[in-house]
């Protein structure tokens, strides 16, 4: 038996499948103690898929140049990111496993986010005031990203006279970022006394899920962060904190502060990026 499937049982026996008591739930929840995490290289499959639209052929044009650049910044945490060519219809998805990115007409984005969120058609006015800067939602239990990429590229790269071109490089911090949420991440700035803050220890470099993805430099990641991709591909303790919430991220979140005191900040910052 290998130490990763031995790890594997081990987690399975740790946490049963019950609810259980509140001092379990608040053993599972607390961070600082992960239990063993198997940081082995793991394989994850990306289905990548492109809407047949002339709008989105400047992403068809510079997606292979951007996705280099999210495979090196994953294989630095020892992800090993495999993409497939999606269709229209996704073949099955699962979490930690099997993922999908959709790049999508802002129509299309839309509708799709109104059934991701189940917004009712008389909530859907205020709904869009809310999307107003955004342009990508990672949708977790779904295992989903929903990305408008012309509402991105007009946000950020006006079609104008004299505009900037295109950057490839923030295109691929946006991915970078939103697939974080998918391998059980949570924003930065979540919390004011928790481990991950939104810029490094230099003082310089940010934090992949942080509110700086408009970054010209690298972006970088805190050692709990690893710890916490690894546990959840692995099937180990975070993911089963998410499995017990149904890969709600806010009720996800609600357990993390409980359990590891853990402070919101004052005043939720103004941010352009997505969620």
């Amino acid at each position: 038996m290998t130490a990763a499937v031995l790890l594997l049982c081990l987690a399975a026996l740790a946490w049963p499948t019950a609810a259980g008591t509140p001092a379990e739930e608040a053993r599972l929840y607390v961070l600082s103690d992960l239990d063993q995490v198997d940081l082995s290289p793991k394989t994850v499959q990306v289905e990548i898929y492109v809407a047949p639209a002339s709008e989105l052929q400047p992403f068809v044009e510079v997606f292979p140049l951007v996705w280099a650049e999210v495979q090196n910044f994953y294989a630095r945490l020892g992800v090993n990111l495999v993409r497939l060519q999606g269709q229209a219809q996704p073949r099955p998805l699962a979490p930690a496993e099997r993922l999908r990115l959709e790049v999508l007409t802002q129509k299309e984005w839309l509708n799709r986010s109104f059934q991701a969120f189940n917004v009712p058609s008389p909530f859907r006015p205020s709904f869009l005031a809310v999307c107003r800067n955004k342009y990508a939602f990672a949708h977790l239990p779904l295992s989903v990203i929903h990305f408008s990429f012309a509402r991105f590229r007009e946000e950020l790269f006006r079609p104008e006279p004299g505009a900037a071109p295109l950057n490839r490089h923030l295109l691929a911090n946006l991915l970078i970022h939103e697939l974080g949420h998918l391998l059980g991440l949570y924003h930065a700035h979540e919390f004011t006394d928790d481990p991950i803050e939104e810029l490094l220890p230099d003082r310089k470099t940010p934090n992949f899920m942080s509110h700086y993805l408009m970054h010209a430099g690298s972006l970088g990641f805190v050692p709990l962060q690893k710890q916490i991709i690894h546990s959840y591909l692995s099937k180990g303790k975070v993911f089963e904190q998410y499995r017990r919430v149904d890969f709600d991220p806010m009720r996800y979140l609600e357990l993390i502060k409980k359990y590891n005191g853990f402070k919101e900040p004052a005043k939720a910052k103004e941010t352009d990026e997505a969620e």
